[in-house]
């Protein structure tokens, strides 16, 4: 049986190794937050979900076959939250029964497997029944084959045989056929089904019997080897078959949790009243964006609060640079781009009322750190040390997202530095979003017809709205704004 809710054609891998960057990733654009109300406390949601973020996806098909079903998963959201119930509370009845697999004794092996095909029957049958009652609410592809597969593998004649089987297994003793070899030892011995006529209960009730003496140890053992390899083919075949179940439950489990991982954002990102939106997926050698409404989901949630959105349209630019005012909100709306682009790449919602996306090979980050002992080295050192771990790596249409990268050397050197870098990227199709406080730097760009420049909105008052507007930037911080707000009172100075 396959699962197939994340691909069309193959299960999901929750051991998959991370991109690069997993952890820089995580601290740069803040998804730590975004993956702890995935998670709600869930380690197997919170494990697959930081899997499905840090593997994106570059075909566009899988992209959007996930897409249609978190669409189903969002309108039957009380039908996935009870099959991923299930799936959980199936591996929990495992735990703490006391079959396993592990045995080296055969008949443990066997009485172990039929315990633990019971449970599993016993779940199949509540997942038969969630099919049953709700298969014509979901429309996407990976939700109906699941649910179809369900009830045309599991019907009720399945059931029927497979409990009775289960329990004709379970029952004491064991029926045993021989016949004898050439030096009149037993060979050939196979387990046989006990009958239930009136005939088979008369043949074994008048028959031959021997009963071995409690303190007849060699006989016991001997006895125990000839039962052993009576029961060796259906031992065998029973552990394949739990371990079969078992895995199912578990692919069941992994896949169903990226979808109640959504489930659980999206309602705490409703109850904030923000918006999201399934993003439009361009091919990868598109150089087109636009968004409108687009936020940065981490922020909303720590903040626990609304927060403001950002619109805009871009036709063929692989340069977008961020200037403006400080504290006017740059750092946060280059966060929501690159939250927007995992989550995109991963089939997910993003947080915009809407959002069109380029599939992009890679996603990198670059962003200022301040000095601390960790440090091998100086500032500049360490970012170059980093941009170059990047370059090895990079490959074309990935995007770079840069935020006030080589300020740790004076404005001339830094500019200069970030010129040749960005020009490098963008010459080889690699896109790139800076935030940057080096006019030098955005005034070689001024005339790049791929270069698109946002601003950090300011009002006449200074005041800033923290969204980002296209316009070309200025050569002042507008640092005299923040001195009449610090110290709007007069400020005597005595000299002596």
């Amino acid at each position: 049986m396959k699962v197939h809710l994340m691909f069309p054609d193959k299960d999901f891998d929750a051991e998959s190794k991370p991109c690069y960057g997993k952890e820089i990733l995580i601290s740069d654009l803040g998804l730590e937050q975004i993956l702890s109300t995935m998670a709600q406390g869930d380690e197997i949601i919170y494990k697959v979900c930081s899997t499905a973020f840090f593997n994106p996806l570059s075909c566009k098909e899988e992209i959007l076959y996930r897409q249609e079903n978190l669409k189903d998963a969002l309108k039957n959201s009380d039908s996935v939250r009870e099959l991923y119930r299930i799936t959980v509370e199936t591996e929990q009845r495992r735990r703490e029964s006391w079959y396993w697999l592990g045995s080296v004794y055969l008949s443990a092996v066997y009485s172990n497997a039929v315990g633990l095909l019971k449970i599993y029957i016993d779940m199949l049958m509540r997942l038969r029944k969630i099919a049953d009652s709700t298969i014509q609410t979901f429309q996407s592809d990976g939700f109906r084959n699941l649910l179809t597969m369900i009830q045309k593998e599991l019907d009720d004649d399945y059931f029927h045989k497979v409990r009775s089987l289960l329990d004709e297994l379970s029952e004491e003793g064991i029926l045993v056929s021989a016949k004898l070899g050439n030096y009149l030892q037993g060979v050939q011995y196979v387990m046989r089904r006990k009958k239930k006529d009136r005939g088979y209960l008369l043949k074994w009730m008048f028959a031959p019997s021997y009963t071995i003496a409690p303190r007849d140890d060699a006989g016991a053992m001997d006895l125990e080897k000839r039962r052993a390899r009576a029961i060796n083919q259906p031992a065998n075949a029973l552990a394949q078959a739990a371990e079969h179940l078992q895995a199912f439950f578990n692919v069941l489990r992994h896949e169903l949790a990226f979808y109640v991982g959504c489930l659980n954002i999206a309602d705490k990102l409703k109850a904030l009243n923000m918006p999201i939106c399934f993003p439009e997926i361009l091919p990868m050698d598109s150089w087109d964006r636009s968004w409108k409404g687009l936020y940065d989901v981490g922020l909303a949630l720590v903040k626990n609060s609304k927060v403001v959105g950002n619109d805009f349209e871009a036709r063929n630019k692989k340069l977008y640079i961020i200037s403006g005012a400080n504290q006017g909100g740059k750092t946060t709306f280059l966060r929501s781009i690159g939250q927007a682009q995992l989550m995109a790449q991963c089939g997910m919602f993003v947080g915009a009322e809407s959002f069109a996306v380029p599939i992009r090979k890679g996603i990198y980050t670059h962003f200022k750190k301040e000095e601390d002992r960790t440090m091998k080295s100086g500032r500049l050192d360490e970012e170059l040390s980093r941009m170059n771990e990047i370059a090895n790596r990079i490959e074309p249409f990935s995007v770079v997202l840069f935020n006030e990268s080589f300020l740790a050397t004076n404005e001339r050197e830094g500019s200069e530095i970030c010129r040749q870098i960005t020009k490098a990227l963008i010459d080889n199709d690699v896109e790139a979003f800076s935030v940057t406080l080096l006019y030098p730097f955005v005034k070689a760009f001024i005339d790049d017809e791929s270069a698109q420049f946002l601003m950090a909105e300011r009002l006449d008052s200074g005041e800033r709205t923290f969204r980002m507007i296209s316009g070309k930037p200025a050569e002042t911080a507008h640092g005299m704004n923040l001195y009449r707000k610090i110290f709007s009172s007069k400020v005597l100075i005595n000299s002596r």
